[in-house]
Parts: structure tokens; C-alpha cells; sequence
């Protein structure tokens, strides 16, 4: 009876083990972002360095109870299979100031991914001109469905500036 209440024991700590969740590799970058008018700037304190355009696709295909959340280009995958979650890449995510959202995985959108993985990459080029901050950023998503997909592709759209100094 003892070595039965043990190997029990033993077959759920091995079976708790399996399932516990791992840390969903994540790469989150954020940005400044202002109306023109909230800075309180006049014309010569800033330069507008460009006007940038980036996008995200992610595919979204929901099964009875589960669903996957894919982007293709970067090899990003989660899925939900009624609470236990896999997933292969890294999410890539970017926020404008104070705008950070995704925390449970439990309710990861898609429409929040593509959001996110398009400012991500906005803030990449963003880093690349040398920018402090953006301004004025429109930021829109389509959503329609191709086959057994629900795709979401967002687009931002911002004027990059660079604070001048006196130094």
C-alpha cells in the first residue's frame, strides 16, 4: 500500500513538472510619443527627422478549444490548447509611453500582438535615425480572413524628431 501512495506521489510531481508553464520569450522596446502641442516646443527646438511607416501580419486560426497566434516573417508561434500553452520564437513587442498591455497569457490577443510587433519595429527605425521620440503616430489595423485564417496586419505611421541641445 506504501510503495502504491509512493509511486502515485511520484507520478504527479513527474505529471505537475511537464505541464508548468515556461516564460514566453518576449523583446519589448517602448518610445516616447506626444501631440506636437503637449511638448511645448517651439519650431527650433526640434528637427523632424523623417516620416516612417512600419507593419505587422499575424495569422490567428482558432480551433474547437484551442487557437495559434503566428507571425510568419520572424517564425513567432504561440498556442493555447485549453490552458497549456506552446510556443517557438521570440514576441517581439513595442509600446508607446504608458502603453503597456499584454501581462497575462491567458489573453493574449491578436490584435494586440500585430499592434504591438508594429510599433516594435517602429521603434526600430526610430533608433536607427537617431530619433528621441515620436510624434503624431497613427496607428491602424485591418482585419480580414484568408482561408482558415483570421489575419490582422497593423500599420503605424509617425514623424521621427531629434530634441536639438545646446551642446
Amino acid at each position: 500500500m506504501n510503495k502504491l501512495i509512493y509511486m502515485i506521489a511520484v507520478a504527479s510531481l513527474l505529471l505537475t513538472s511537464c505541464i508548468r508553464q515556461k516564460a514566453l520569450p518576449r523583446a519589448v522596446n517602448t518610445i516616447n510619443s506626444a501631440p506636437l502641442e503637449a511638448l511645448n516646443l517651439v519650431r527650433e527646438d526640434y528637427e523632424i527627422l523623417n516620416t516612417i511607416t512600419a507593419d505587422a501580419t499575424i495569422y490567428y486560426r482558432q480551433k474547437s478549444k484551442s487557437y495559434t497566434i503566428s507571425n510568419n516573417e520572424d517564425g513567432f508561434w504561440f498556442k493555447n490548447v485549453q490552458g497549456i500553452y506552446k510556443f517557438a520564437g521570440i514576441l517581439k513587442l513595442g509600446f508607446l509611453s504608458n502603453d503597456y498591455a499584454i501581462g497575462n497569457l491567458s489573453n493574449l490577443q491578436p490584435e494586440e500582438v500585430s499592434r504591438g510587433l508594429a510599433i516594435y519595429r517602429a521603434i526600430n527605425l526610430a533608433q536607427q535615425y537617431g530619433a528621441d521620440a515620436v510624434i503624431e503616430p497613427t496607428i491602424s489595423t485591418n482585419v480580414e480572413q484568408v482561408g482558415r485564417d483570421i489575419v490582422f496586419k497593423s500599420t503605424i505611421t509617425a514623424k521621427l524628431i531629434k530634441l536639438k541641445t545646446d551642446n
